[in-house]
Formats: C-alpha cells, sequence, structure tokens
C-alpha cells in the first residue's frame, strides 16, 4: 500500500479528539498496585509504573505528553492513570469506524512528527493541542479511518537476522586507551539553532535534527531556509541539553538543527563504524558526568569535554604524531580498530 501523503488533507485535532488531561500523583502518595501509571516518558509504552490506585482514564485512548519527553504518544489498551504532564486524546464518536489499536498506532505515528515544534520553553499545551492540525488518508472529506487500520495491518515485522555470530576477536581492553579531547577528534560547533515555530514543510528538502533519541535525532522534513547552510550528509549531531542530553547520532542526509544542538563533522575521512563506536562512547560518557537542565555540555563540548580511546601501535609500541593534530601529548586514535570491532559483532552487518 502506498502512503501517498500528497493526498492526504488535514484535519484539527481537537475536531477528531477530545482532550482530557491527566493528574499529578506524588510518587509518596502512590501505593502498590496493577493500574498503570503513565509518565512524561519516552519508554515502555509510557509505563513509569503500577501504582493502587483506580485509573481515572478509559483503555483505547491515546497518551501524549506536552512536557517531559514532549510529543510522545503511545496507544494505552487498558483504564490507566496519568501524570499532568501528559493528555489524554480519546476518539469522538464515528457513526462509520470503530476506534482500534491500528488506527491508534498509525495516529501516533503522525502525532510524533509533530513534537519538533514543541521544546521545554514551549510546551504542548492543551490549548495548542487542541488547535493542532495533522495530516491523514481522506475519503470523501473525511479521515479515512478503513485505509489506516488496513495500512497497518499491512505491515510485518521480520526478525534482524545477522551472518555474525561468533564472538569477536577484538578484545575490548579500555586499560591502556588514552584521554582526548572532542574538540581535537572533529571540527566541532553549533547547528543552526532554527526554532521549529519558523519551519515550514510545503516542499520539503531537508531533514531537522532536534534533542531526540530516537528516529536519530531527526523530528522533521522542512524546506530551504534561506539564508541558512545545510549540514553536510555523513556529520554527527550532539544533544547539548534537555532530556536527551548526550544523543549522538551519524546523519545520513544534509541537515539543519534545532536550538542546543551541535555538530560534529570529522577531520579525516571515518567509516560508520568508527562514527558509531566514538558516538557510544560519548552518550556513555554523558550519562556519568553531566545533567539535563543543571551541568549541561554546552560550556564543555569544545572545551573539556574527552573520551578514551585505543592508540595507534606498532611493533615498537605506540606511535606518537610530531604534529599534536588529535592530541596534545601526540596520541593517535586507532580508526582502523574501533572500525574492526565494530563490524566484528553481530547485528552489524545490518548497517
Amino acid at each position: 500500500m502506498n502512503l501517498e501523503m500528497e493526498k492526504w488533507k488535514e484535519y484539527r485535532l481537537g475536531d477528531l479528539f477530545e482532550i482530557k488531561k491527566g493528574k499529578r500523583l506524588n510518587a509518596e502518595d502512590q501505593t502498590g498496585g496493577n493500574t498503570p501509571y503513565i509518565g512524561a516518558i519516552d519508554s515502555n509504552n509510557g509505563i513509569a509504573n503500577y501504582i493502587g490506585q483506580a485509573p481515572i482514564h478509559s483503555g483505547n485512548t491515546i497518551s501524549l505528553s506536552y512536557d517531559g519527553s514532549i510529543g510522545e504518544a503511545f496507544y494505552q489498551k487498558n483504564p490507566f492513570w496519568c501524570t499532568d504532564a501528559v493528555n489524554v486524546l480519546y476518539f469522538k464518536e464515528d457513526n462509520n469506524y470503530l476506534f482500534n489499536e491500528h488506527i491508534a498506532l498509525f495516529i501516533c505515528t503522525v502525532l510524533r512528527q509533530e513534537k519538533y515544534r514543541y521544546c521545554y520553553g514551549r510546551k504542548w499545551v492543551l490549548e495548542s493541542m487542541n488547535e493542532t492540525r495533522i495530516k491523514l488518508p481522506t475519503k470523501n472529506d473525511t479521515p479515512d479511518w478503513g485505509w489506516m487500520e488496513t495500512y497497518v495491518k499491512s505491515l510485518h515485522h521480520k526478525p534482524l537476522t545477522t551472518n555474525l555470530n561468533k564472538e569477536s576477536d577484538c578484545e575490548l581492553n579500555t586499560n591502556n586507551w588514552k584521554e582526548f579531547y572532542l574538540h581535537k577528534l572533529f571540527n566541532v560547533g553549533m547547528g543552526n539553532g532554527i526554532d521549529a515555530i519558523v519551519t515550514t514543510s510545503d516542499e520539503p528538502k531537508y531533514n531537522y535534527v532536534s534533542r531526540d533519541s530516537n528516529g536519530n535525532g531527526v523530528v522533521g522534513f522542512v524546506d530551504e531556509i534561506e539564508g541558512e547552510e545545510p549540514f553536510p550528509a555523513g556529520a554527527m549531531s550532539l544533544a547539548l541539553g534537555g532530556s536527551f542530553l548526550g544523543s549522538c547520532f551519524i546523519q545520513k542526509k544534509p541537515f539543519y538543527t534545532a536550538q542546543n544542538v551541535a555538530v560534529l563533522q570529522e577531520k579525516v575521512p571515518l567509516s560508520d563504524h568508527t562514527k558509531l563506536f566514538i558516538a557510544t562512547l560519548i552518550r556513555n560518557e554523558c550519562k556519568i558526568k553531566y545533567q539535563a537542565f543543571g551541568r549541561e555540555l554546552n560550556a564543555h563540548f569544545r572545551k573539556d569535554f574527552t573520551i578514551k580511546l585505543p592508540v595507534k601501535r606498532n611493533a615498537n609500541g605506540i606511535v606518537f604524531d610530531e604534529t599534536h593534530e588529535f592530541s596534545d601529548d601526540g596520541y593517535i586514535p586507532d580508526w582502523e580498530w574501533m572500525d574492526n570491532y565494530m563490524k566484528s559483532l553481530p547485528y552489524s552487518d545490518r548497517i
């Protein structure tokens, strides 16, 4: 089935759903039980934990966070309680169709494409949520719910396979790794810093990358912006703050960035496997030493942010670089070893 999105039409979200607010329930007031408690999070279908309080919202609805992990939408099959940072979408009665999980999953995917327009300082509050317009497949000037259901049912997940099932020959011994400043490894700088509110998508040309942990950080596909130079494919994006601080991705297509996103461009040609190796270390370092809305990366990524890497060696020991391109001590990252290590891992042949 082809999506043919150019034929879709816009609908006001408040005309399709009755949107109701959640209710705060402090941790100390929660009791143990079986009621799903939906938080403003981006994982586990939004379920933060289970409580003993009675549900306040019905099942067969959609939870949509407007604070915290803004724009995370999940289908809730069973009755639940949700925090006040989450709104709940109740399908308005349509005599021609009954709302179900397949339609909900389609809508959730569409809703997530809107989240790049919002941020910590511009929350997706109830009023703007009601006024939000989303594009949907259409039949006789009404949403084609039947087509949405059939489309989702047509998607078949095939388990990933790999030909690399043996144990890696590359020993991961970090004892002899050396410390490198990020700004010595890459040409680092701030991204475009474009607010989502000024973007349009009439004739989209470039990916729009924000502080997100999903979809490679890509939260939208936007029109060319006069006066703004897109970053090239192959560069890496790095979230400097927010809930997903440290999220680091290789961007496969030219892109713009939102606020508080840095861009890392290679000094020497690096493989995607090597970049993935480094991106993993960056994320891990951020989890240990940095904190969202506290000690964020803005003041550090071009100054004192470091990661440890394997270094180039030969039969005589460590190879030193007299130009000190990557390290003040003359160490050279062993790019080839990183590439080989990543290629030795199961499922790396799927990259």
